[in-house]
């Protein structure tokens, strides 16, 4: 498949933006993660029935991946110890008000 040989990663519920690292990483890996839960030599049945992600919910994923990033990258600058700047807050929350997450005709929902 010439993907990337990476671990998928699992979302921790302290971590937030580890909804952001987990989503890029099973887009990432999507066809490899398919491929194993439909080959019964790895993954039984039963198992892959749970597993299974639709590809709605793929879409889903894709989706929302850049909404997450852009969301990550603006709470990682507000949560540095290094340069801490309130200074910062007002024009991050603006760009991401009034550039990032603003909704256009060609989202889904």
């Amino acid at each position: 498949m010439q993907l990337l040989k990476h671990n998928l990663i699992q979302s921790c519920k302290t971590r937030w933006n580890s909804v952001c690292d987990m989503f890029d990483r099973l887009v990432e890996q999507r066809w490899a993660v398919t491929a194993v839960l439909s080959d019964r030599t790895i993954t039984q049945l039963q198992d892959a029935r749970t597993l299974e992600i639709l590809d709605e919910y793929w879409l889903i994923m894709e989706e929302i991946a850049p909404v997450l990033a852009t969301l990550k990258c603006a709470t990682t600058a507000m949560s540095t110890e290094t340069q801490v700047s309130i200074s910062n807050i007002y024009p991050i929350i603006f760009s991401l008000l009034k550039t990032h997450l603003l909704r256009s005709e060609d989202d889904s929902r």
